[in-house]
């Protein structure tokens, strides 16, 4: 048995999307943080001392994007994946991403169908790399 779920956190400008997301998240089992900045979630990270498993950040918010986020995070913490969701065409997204981030996600996004995108991040990250 595992002592303690996965923390996730969800990066969004918009407070009810965080905490639809939150809410979900919590009843499949997951410890979830939320910021609704990319300056707070930066924060979060760092206050958490490496118990945060996976960033899911919004690609579009005002001050700091996702990619932003992404790219401040693959220098501090190169081994946390970021998954990046976005209302906007995901092939926009960029040519250039991060090496951290994992994956871009269309919003409105089933939280079913993310909540097993997020549990095959996770066994993939916890695999040892060779």
């Amino acid at each position: 048995m595992e002592a303690t779920p996965p923390t996730l956190l969800m990066i969004d400008d918009d407070p009810l999307m965080t905490e639809l997301f939150r809410q979900f998240m919590t009843r499949q089992g997951f410890r979830v943080l939320t910021a609704t900045s990319g300056q707070a979630g930066l924060d979060t990270i760092a206050a958490e001392s490496g118990a945060v498993k996976l960033v899911i950040t919004d690609m579009m918010m005002p001050l700091m994007d996702g990619i932003e986020i992404a790219q401040i995070l693959a220098q501090r913490q190169p081994d946390l994946p970021v998954l990046i969701a976005t209302g906007h065409d995901a092939e926009s997204a960029g040519t250039s991403l991060p090496p951290n981030v994992v994956g871009i996600v269309q919003k409105p996004y089933q939280n079913r169908v993310l909540a097993e995108r997020i549990r095959e991040i996770l066994r993939a990250s916890a695999s040892p790399s060779s």
